[in-house]
């Protein structure tokens, strides 16, 4: 009891530092109390909304894993659909397409090794609209048998219906399948092919097994009690994660009811709270980012709650120890900590206290005791003056920082330099920043210590000596000196900036063959816009990839908006992608100087323009590699993006030769895929035409014998045999007549019969066209060649 009495006789005593005790620990004692009644009536609230923020995050986990491995998906039935083996199984004629049993192999091989090489996918076939054949990865079998007897459906589906647009990979439906006698669940997905025609000629289907996507479900909801499952756009469940207890089998048997509720809302995500049958529920739902799936997360309420019961017990035992604590800590922190400071502040009083008849209050306190003697010590002490002009060149660049970045009122900055002792003679200001080329700051520049700073303001102090300027530098980051000019508004005098800058560039190039890009920012009168100096000056700098590296450059001479832009005509385009896909070098040489010269002979364009320019280049080499059926992991390597590796460019020449190298890469690989798949071609074409040279041909009978339709065999002829179709067939029939009038006496009438021609007229034209001499005037030289 005589606790009380004791704390209050103490409070009652002179000592500042009694009272804050007092008061400090009154404020510990009641934050406890409060964070222990919070704690206690809102700990279930609170658990509640934490869980349904972790399952919110466990279930856009479980979403964003799904969503990933369906694009992976995608991507991969893209791949087959451009297959070139699928593709000419598809051009296939309803007449040829069981003519050609080794082409229907090797899809077969093919769609083997995805799906080996693609664990997820259970089955996989392609399904023909021109032909009634469905192909899988076991054999090729007719659409009826294989649906009634390989693979069988339930529910039942209607798979003979053919889709007239096209579809990128999209969710069928779940079935249980039974495949080779084989049972199980999965999610079935399709997509139309190919896509260079407008309609479709076939669909490409592919199984993902339930227990999968269960799989990938479960990994995330195995931390908390959370049921997780996903429904489709009409409420049919797809999968679920694993009933793993009797609340598992309980959730299990709600999804009814909660899909119901969840499509009722309408939105993509949120959260609810829902009763079914006299129990509670928290439930989570969020939409694929892909498809029309929806992800849905339960967890009981009760369970929440009941953890939360467990945590008002311990936070009730909590707050009691530490109000208990509380209390026998204040009486020993005001009891026995203010001896000793007592005896500091005694001690101070000894040994500082110099002048007895100073002003100041008659009673004072500790703290007005202490601060008399800091007073004291700061105006009279010499040890602290020498401190602060120690610290002075940092506090000056430290207000040239804060005025640059705009932190630095106009009405303050006549205070503040008085503090920091910083003249400012003239009323404006500009902004100059120095922009390292091919070094740092940081690095040694010659063969003793040199502080680049330094030498700036030492050659700033030079140039300006007897002139109305100032100059005050500091450092940003390792590439950027900025330099802050306080000039006259009234004559600024340019030529001695440009003169102070050429000094600095001169001295670095002389004696440490270094150099500045330099910008140069407006003139501005207040201290609120030196910022905007300081940004032009930037902008400025930006115009370095036009100037070249080390020029100055005035923000005024640069941000004149130019009247034209860079770009090249379609045909140009053209031009460029067909001299890639020639691999004629010197053409595409060509064409990129011809867009050198008309877009970059004139001074007038801007870093935008020149972006530009360089990224609808790249577009173009990029429309290439998809012209040829490519990408660009084909060509360059994995992960290797076109436009990331332009942007590490910044000169213009740096840009060109990237800009060259590219295509000319894209065409060497382009020629050398060309030359396996031309030989083959062209030895096919050679021999169908030698043993046919005498019949109509045409390219429909020509692209039927060897598996090619019209319309892609006359696009790609040329580059494989080096003339169209009609000079091909023309050439090969004049040749066997130039035989035949050297060997026989038949007339130039039945030869054009033998070789192939319509008529004797057109056999002559055609002759003289080639030969440039009539089928009788070549007779007649032979003749006498061979007397």
């Amino acid at each position: 009891m005589r606790l009380i009495p004791q704390s209050l006789k103490v409070y009652k005593q002179k000592s500042i530092f009694v009272k804050m005790l007092f008061l400090f620990n009154l404020f510990i004692l009641i934050a406890i109390l409060s964070f222990g009644y919070v704690s206690y009536t809102q700990s279930s609230s609170m658990l509640v909304e934490e869980v349904v923020k972790s399952n919110n995050k466990y279930i856009e986990q479980a979403r964003d894993n799904i969503d990933a491995t369906l694009a992976s998906v995608d991507n991969l039935s893209f791949q087959i659909s451009l297959q070139s083996q699928v593709r000419r199984a598809l051009y296939l004629s309803e007449t040829t397409w069981d003519l050609d049993q080794l082409l229907f192999l090797d899809v077969i091989k093919y769609l083997k090794n995805v799906k080996l090489s693609n664990t997820l996918i259970s089955d996989i076939w392609i399904q023909f609209y021109r032909y009634p054949i469905v192909i899988n990865h076991e054999s090729k079998y007719n659409i009826d048998y294989y649906y009634e007897h390989i693979y069988e459906t339930e529910p039942s589906v209607d798979w003979h219906a053919a889709s007239q647009s096209h579809y990128g990979l999209k969710p069928v439906g779940r079935f249980e399948t039974l495949s080779y006698g084989i049972g199980s669940s999965a999610v079935t997905f399709a997509r139309t092919v190919p896509l260079s025609e407008i309609n479709p000629m076939g669909v490409l289907y592919l199984n993902i097994k339930t227990d999968d996507f269960s799989s990938m479900v479960q990994r995330v909801s195995d931390p908390y009690p959370a049921f997780i499952y996903t429904v489709d756009a009409s409420g049919e469940v797809l999968f679920n994660s694993k009933v793993r207890s009797d609340q598992d089998e309980l959730i299990n048997a709600v999804k009814g009811p909660i899909t119901g509720k969840v499509k009722q809302i309408g939105a993509k995500e949120g959260y609810l709270t829902e009763i079914i049958d006299g129990t509670s529920y928290q439930i989570v739902f969020t939409s694929s980012k892909i498809n029309d799936w929806k992800y849905i997360s339960i967890v009981p309420t009760a369970f929440i709650t009941e953890k939360a019961n467990k945590i008002r017990q311990f936070t009730l035992a909590v707050a009691m120890l530490c109000l208990a604590g509380g209390l026998v800590m204040s009486y020993f922190l005001t009891n026995r900590i203010y001896r000793p400071i007592n005896k500091i502040v005694s001690y101070i009083g000894l040994i500082g206290r110099k002048d007895e008849q100073a002003p100041g209050p008659s009673k004072e306190d500790e703290l007005g005791f202490i601060d008399r003697i800091i007073n004291y010590v700061y105006y009279e002490n010499q040890s602290l003056r020498d401190s602060f002009e120690k610290n002075l060149p940092a506090l000056r660049q430290k207000f040239v920082y804060d005025l640059i970045e705009g932190r630095v009122a106009s009405e303050k900055l006549q205070e503040l330099t008085v503090q920091i002792q910083l003249e400012l003679r003239c009323d404006s200001f500009q902004v100059v920043v120095f922009e390292t080329v091919g070094f740092t700051l940081d690095d040694k520049i010659g063969p003793y210590p040199h502080d680049v700073l330094e030498t700036i303001d030492r050659l700033a102090a030079e140039s300006v000596a007897e002139a109305p300027m100032a100059v005050y530098s500091i450092r940003k980051r390792n590439d950027k000196i900025i330099s802050l000019l306080n000039l006259d508004y009234g004559s600024p005098k340019p030529e001695m900036i440009v003169d102070f800058i050429r000094k600095v560039q001169a001295y670095f190039e002389r004696e440490h063959a270094r150099t500045f890009t330099v910008g140069i920012g407006n003139l501005y009168r207040t201290a609120e816009e030196v910022p905007l100096s300081y940004v032009e000056a930037l902008s400025a700098l930006r115009y370095k990839v036009v100037k070249g590296d080390g020029s100055v450059i005035f923000v005024d001479e640069v941000n004149k908006p130019s009247e034209r832009s860079l770009i090249y005509s379609i045909d140009t385009e053209k031009q460029l992608i067909n001299g890639v896909k020639t691999g004629n070098l010197d053409a595409l040489r060509q064409h990129l100087l011809a867009i050198w010269g008309e877009n970059l002979k004139e001074g007038d364009f801007t870093p935008e323009m020149i972006a530009n320019l360089f990224q609808a280049l790249v577009g173009t080499a990029i429309r290439t590699i998809y012209e040829v059926q490519s990408t660009t992991e084909a060509i360059f390597g994995a992960s290797f993006d076109l436009y990331k590796e332009l942007n590490k460019h910044t000169r213009l020449q740096d840009k060109q030769s990237f800009i060259e190298s590219t295509f000319r890469t894209i065409s060497e690989w382009i020629q050398q895929k060309k030359q396996g798949q031309s030989a083959k071609l062209f030895g096919q074409i050679q021999s169908y035409v030698e043993n046919n040279y005498h019949l109509d041909l045409s390219l429909a009978t020509l692209g039927e014998q060897i598996g090619l339709s019209p319309s892609y065999l006359s696009s790609i002829f040329k580059d494989i045999t080096g003339m169209n179709f009609v000079d091909y067939i023309n050439t090969r029939r004049v040749e066997q007549a130039k035989t035949l009038l050297r060997q026989t006496n038949d007339t130039v009438a039945d030869i054009s019969d033998r070789v192939g021609f319509t008529n004797a007229n057109t056999f002559i034209r055609v002759f003289k066209r080639y030969e440039g001499i009539t089928p009788g005037q070549y007779r007649q030289a032979t003749g006498e060649d061979s007397r």
